[in-house]
């Protein structure tokens, strides 16, 4: 089984503070202004949550928490991470999810392309592709699906501007052993125990 507290490190780590490149068309609003995007959140994201175009201020007020609220309520959970059992795995098909939108169809794609699954390609994470990325060799996948997150990035319009962090982000997500996920949960694990021991200490 993965788990969101796993994955949400390395997506605060990929995802940087606030910018408003005019070349991301995720920096605007409905209304054409140019309101940029602060950890990862993206005005044309955060004005289906706000229900109106968002302002700058609006963006920059973002907090990390909350973020981390909406990355799980939104992704996350939509992707149904937490039932696939490799933690790589829901990983990367949750942060291209959250980077460009079609985390999942890009995952249909490469079951039915490289793995002979015949799996409508409708960006929903349903029980057939969820039990097909259950199945498959989670190496194979992550490594074939890595490769076809950067061949879509190459294809922008906008690559010569991002490609470069684009695939340095990606770096983030290539296969981890279980054993390794295992060890890093551990020492996340330890952390919270001993900031919670310290915390109670200072009562």
């Amino acid at each position: 089984m993965a788990y969101f507290n796993l994955y949400i490190p390395l997506l605060l780590q990929a995802e940087g503070g606030y910018q408003a490149n005019p070349e991301d068309k995720g920096n605007f609003n409905s209304k054409g202004e140019l309101v940029g995007t602060f950890r990862g959140i993206s005005a044309r994201f955060y004005e289906a949550i706000l229900k109106r175009p968002p302002t700058v201020a609006d963006i920059k007020a973002i907090s990390k928490e909350y973020a981390t609220t909406l990355y799980r309520q939104y992704f996350w959970n939509k992707c149904q991470a937490n039932n696939i059992k490799d933690q790589s795995i829901a990983n990367t098909v949750v942060d291209h999810q959250v980077n460009a939108g079609d985390g999942v169809r890009l995952a249909q794609q490469v079951l039915n392309d490289r793995f002979g699954y015949k799996i409508a390609e409708d960006n929903g994470m349903g029980p057939i592709t969820l039990n097909a990325i259950n199945e498959v060799n989670p190496n194979q996948f992550v490594t074939i699906y890595n490769e076809a997150r950067a061949q879509y990035y190459r294809s922008r319009s906008n690559s010569p501007t991002f490609l470069g962090g684009w695939l340095t982000r990606l770096k983030k997500f290539a296969y981890n052993s279980p054993a390794a996920t295992i060890s890093t949960g551990a020492i996340l694990l330890v952390g919270v125990f001993f900031l919670a021991l310290y915390n109670l200490n200072k009562k």
